[in-house]
């Protein structure tokens, strides 16, 4: 009867072992969401380059994520992105720039790329542990290098740095300087009319 019970309490600690683990992975899988380039319909003559931007989103993650990027079947073209890896916060969305470029020689043809994002944890890859990392995949984005294009290419590009913003330091310093020069005018009236 007690092997009974002992074999029935570890099935059960087994069953809720494996439940909490199920829990974590569904987390980690839902934890990441990745949009479709914008533009995903490029039009660009020879030599010409146009920009784009997709978004990873980790929204609903528990933790960062380090992600890595690439963008396969645009053999033939040049495909540049501003940065090789990126981490996105908890709860954050993380903008990935790019730049793809048709060159001198490029066929002339429709070529279809196919987006994928790999993303793991930061906090475990930072620890130098191994990392599960969740793949998203299979976002189009076409590039249709032709002889002539009747439209503008809608270029997207990342937005420019703001330089910072000092005004709030600048009237600390004057209200400071306007203390400052105060004071002395009133030190100095004092020691006059002494």
């Amino acid at each position: 009867m007690k092997a009974e019970n002992s074999n029935m309490k570890g099935g059960i600690l087994a069953v809720m072992a494996l439940a909490i683990a199920m829990m974590f992975m569904v987390q980690s899988a839902c934890s990441l969401g990745v949009t479709r380039p914008v533009p995903y319909d490029i039009e660009l003559m020879r030599g010409e380059s146009a920009g784009f931007v997709f978004e990873i989103q980790a929204v609903t993650s528990m933790e960062r994520q380090s992600c890595t990027f690439g963008i396969s079947g645009l053999d033939g073209l040049d495909l540049e992105f501003e940065e090789e890896d990126v981490t996105v916060d908890a709860g954050s969305i993380a903008n990935v720039y790019g730049t793809v470029s048709a060159p001198g020689n490029a066929e002339i043809k429709m070529y279809s790329g196919t987006l994928t994002v790999s993303c793991g944890s930061a906090e475990a890859e930072e620890a130098g542990g191994s990392v599960v990392k969740t793949t998203v995949g299979g976002s189009q984005f076409n590039v249709n290098v032709v002889e002539f294009r009747d439209s503008d290419i809608r270029n997207i590009s990342p937005p420019p740095e703001q330089a910072p913003d000092y005004t709030i330091i600048i009237i600390i310093v004057a209200i400071i300087l306007i203390i400052l020069v105060a004071g002395v005018y009133y030190y100095l009236g004092n020691k006059k009319r002494k």
